[in-house]
């Protein structure tokens, strides 16, 4: 059973989709055990999360719905939702934006835009996600769609920073194009970041079902991933394998590379995996049985997930945080009924997660302590 619960747990099933579960109380340093305190409010679609120093936290926010218009030259699931993209860091029961007028686009209504963020001393590097399926006509949009599907950086020195401060790194939207890895055509959507050195860093890519080194050295795919087994089409005849949609990555103690999966549509419970891949690029299974799976942070031996549904896709978001069995199907809940949870990040012993990370101006962060 879980230490960390809201009070409303019990019905939460039952409630719509975007209904904040955990009460806002003031931050405070170390909550007691069982406490949950809300450090964070007022978010645009929050995913990702990074500790900087002092303990500073950062919180991607890929944007916001209020005013998005359909893009010329690509599908009618597309809309162009304005520099609405941003970077909020939050430290001593403070937020403020450290970084804005980052693109963000919505797709078949869920908005894409900033994705991850890694801060290390004054450098911050941001992930803007990229165009999805829509690829291929990036580069013939206006100037405004070219950081879409891109690794920047910039300095905080000269915070609060604009997209016009940050420095080009990796265009993962123009490789996908390029070399397509997977086979499947052109798709794109960089979303996760692990940092390996100041000029290296690893990123997934949900579009193209890859792992990618991006740098000095350029870029190169380490491992592609499987798509799961057919299942059942919910909306029609026929069956469907779902692609992998790998999400977050992460470095283990080991060295490895740790990379969560959401799996695609039509998004079965139960078969999200954790894959583990070596430097030299070999895949294998780490975790097994997991669902929806977006975020992976390590406190020493242990590796902690967070499902974004317990259950599925369609029925409200209700997601956990799992204390990770290597091997294993079977995965303890650290904290569950949590609404929409997608980040994760830990330093010592508080563990900090996102909620309400599909929703425009409720998304939250929550504080919980693992002791």
């Amino acid at each position: 059973m879980s230490r960390f619960r809201t009070p409303a747990a019990a019905a939460a099933a039952a409630v719509a989709l975007g209904l904040s579960l955990l009460a806002v109380v003031p931050a405070q340093a170390a909550p007691p055990s069982d406490e949950v305190v809300t450090i964070a409010t007022g978010l645009d679609n929050p995913r990702q999360l990074s500790i900087g120093p002092a303990g500073t936290l950062y919180v991607a926010e890929a944007g916001s719905d209020a005013d998005c218009v359909a893009i010329p030259g690509a599908t009618d699931e597309f809309e162009y939702c304005g520099l609405t993209g941003s970077v909020t860091a939050v430290r001593g029961g403070e937020q403020w934006r450290a970084v804005t007028g980052l693109p963000a686009l919505a797709f078949n209504g869920e908005i894409m835009g900033t994705s991850d963020v890694d801060v290390r001393g004054n450098s911050i590097a941001v992930l803007i996600g990229g165009m999805a399926g829509a690829a291929s006509v990036r580069d013939s949009l206006s100037a405004e769609f070219a950081d879409f599907g891109t690794l920047q950086t910039g300095s905080l020195r000269s915070a609060p920073l604009t997209a016009a401060d940050l420095t080009l790194r990796a265009d993962l939207n123009a490789s996908e194009v390029m070399y397509d890895p997977d086979g499947f055509g052109p798709d794109s959507n960089a979303v996760g970041l692990a940092a390996l050195d100041a000029k290296h860093w690893a990123v997934t890519d949900a579009g193209a079902n890859a792992l990618r080194i991006v740098g000095a050295n350029g870029e190169e795919t380490l491992a592609v991933f499987p798509n799961g087994d057919e299942v059942p089409n919910p909306f029609g005849p026929g069956m469907i394998p779902p692609q992998a949609v790998p999400t977050d990555v992460v470095v283990g103690p080991d060295g490895a590379y740790y990379v969560s999966q959401l799996t695609g549509f039509p998004f079965p419970t139960g078969t999200s995996t954790i894959w583990r891949v070596t430097p030299d690029g070999d895949v294998s299974a780490y975790a097994t049985g997991l669902t929806m799976v977006t975020s992976l942070a390590w406190k020493d031996d242990t590796l902690y997930a967070v499902q974004l549904d317990d259950g599925n896709f369609f029925d409200g978001h209700l997601g956990s945080v799992r204390e990770i069995t290597p091997g294993g199907s079977m995965h303890a809940a650290v904290a569950d009924g949590l609404s929409a949870p997608y980040g994760i990040a830990i330093r010592g012993n508080a563990m900090y997660v996102s909620l309400d990370t599909i929703s425009t101006g409720e998304g939250s962060v929550v504080q919980l302590d693992l002791r």
